[in-house]
């Protein structure tokens, strides 16, 4: 067997195992897919929760200021009752007002952060909400990606020990070029050879559709080489009934042709004059 053959073999396994594997990496896509979202959507969550914490902690703090000047006015105002002197008395009065200056910026604060608070809440009470939601999708999501997988596992199993076995015996360095190629994301790893036009030796590549030297289509009809296309590198085969069909066609020529010979010889030999005995 060629090398093309073998590589040919090993193709179509691999066809066989890109198609069953189509609808799980699909499934696998949109798992992934909500896995992203899903994360996205957590970061924000934990972010938001950090900042609410860090406006509660300002908010309690302000609070806490406020009361302590709400202390320190009180006991201003006492000793306001009992100054002594009218100076005092003036003295206790303008830090009393410059207490409640201070207190009023820290209550206007406080209501800004308690107010952020808020927004802070309700933006993660509505995170939270798509968060679950998008944990259904997810969960849907996984629970068909793993039924897909369940389903074709047997069969998978099976065409990888089938790769396996088709991968022994093929030469290192044309295995090297196939497994470039399919590792490159091309569409096509392997095409076959187009005939256009048999008597005038015209043929195309199957993946771009290049005209091909007659030399490449000679390798692969007679000894089955690994052969590239000269201008998209997909390896090139011929099919089976092509090259059967071409090498039924050159049999029957050479047979006419060796008919024709015969014909030619049997012709000649009977045109020469028989001698032919006198009765005298």
């Amino acid at each position: 067997m060629g090398v093309t053959s073998q590589l040919l073999e090993l193709y179509r396994v691999d066809q066989q195992l890109r198609g069953l594997t189509g609808r799980l990496k699909t499934a696998e896509a949109y798992l992934a897919e909500q896995d992203k979202l899903l994360g996205a959507i957590k970061s924000k969550h934990d972010a938001m929760a950090l900042q609410l914490k860090q406006l509660e902690a300002a908010a309690h703090n302000d609070e806490t200021e406020a009361k302590g000047l709400d202390l320190r006015i009180e006991k201003l105002r006492e000793r306001m009752n009992n100054a002594q002197t009218s100076k005092e008395h003036s003295a206790l009065t303008t830090e009393i007002a410059n207490l409640k200056a201070d207190k009023g910026l820290i209550e206007e604060r406080a209501l800004a952060s308690m107010s952020k608070v808020q927004e802070f809440r309700t933006q993660l009470g509505a995170l939270d909400a798509e968060k679950a939601e998008r944990e259904k999708v997810r969960e849907i999501a996984k629970r068909d990606r793993d039924e897909r997988q369940k389903e074709i596992q047997g069969r998978l199993d099976e065409l990888n020990a089938e790769r396996t076995a088709k991968c022994h015996g093929i030469p290192a360095d044309a295995m090297k070029h196939y497994t470039q190629r399919l590792n490159s994301g091309a569409e096509e790893i392997m095409a076959p050879l187009q005939e256009e036009d048999r008597r005038n030796m015209e043929y195309t590549c199957g993946g771009c559709y290049t005209m091909l030297p007659i030399e490449l289509v000679s390798v692969l009809l007679k000894r089955g080489d690994l052969t590239r296309c000269p201008s998209c590198k997909v390896i090139l085969y011929m099919e089976a009934s092509l090259k059967d069909d071409i090498s039924n066609s050159h049999e029957k020529k050479k047979s006419a042709g060796a008919s024709k010979s015969a014909g030619k010889s049997g012709t000649g030999k009977g045109s020469k004059k028989k001698t032919v005995p006198s009765d005298e």
